[in-house]
């Protein structure tokens, strides 16, 4: 074992945790066990101050070493389909690759992430009527409602542009003469 993976197995340690436990729950650990020797909560002492130090550099070796998480909720067509989605990763956008038939609690890690995990929710919204809808899946809900109308518009306006082009290339790109040319043809027929 490197000495790397051992500070970090270490610095797991020194917070009472699990290694490979995510951020959110190094956080957690950390902000539990400073207020026991934090100087604000109790007197400081030498023993008191070495280990706030100790949980000081834990702390500061997982804030860089420890998997970062988010949870993307997804319908169940969606999970069986599977494919490629982006997830926001505090900011910057990242994909990764659903596995078809993907389950409630399923871990992805996005390409060229590794220090993020990406859990996978599973909710159907016609089944799960009982729960109240919070703020996340009420934004994810006006987000795809709004991705579908752009694609409408997209689509409409290919329809439209393919219109455009035709005449474009029928009546505009062609020069003066081959449009009289097409002219005294169309008329002699």
């Amino acid at each position: 074992m490197s000495s790397a993976s051992e500070a970090i197995n270490a610095a797991y340690r020194v917070l009472g945790l699990e290694p490979g436990s995510n951020y959110a729950a190094v956080k957690s650990a950390f902000r539990a066990k400073v207020k026991a020797v934090h100087p604000d909560h109790v007197e400081p002492t030498a023993d008191t101050l070495s280990r706030l130090q100790i949980l000081l550099k834990a702390h500061e070796i997982l804030k860089m070493c420890a998997p970062r998480q988010v949870d993307i909720v997804m319908t169940p067509e969606e999970a069986r389909v599977g494919g490629l989605r982006t997830v926001d990763l505090d900011g910057r956008s990242a994909m990764m690759r659903v596995l078809p038939f993907s389950k409630t609690g399923a871990i992805v890690v996005p390409i060229g992430e590794p220090a993020w995990q990406v859990r996978i929710l599973v909710r159907d919204p016609m089944a799960d009527c009982t729960a109240d809808e919070g703020p996340a899946e009420r934004a994810a809900r006006e987000e795809k409602a709004r991705k579908l109308a752009e694609a409408e518009a997209r689509a409409k306006a290919n329809e439209n542009a393919g219109l455009l082009t035709a005449f474009y290339e029928r009546f505009v790109k062609a020069s003066p003469a081959v449009r009289f040319a097409r002219w005294v043809r169309k008329n002699a027929a």
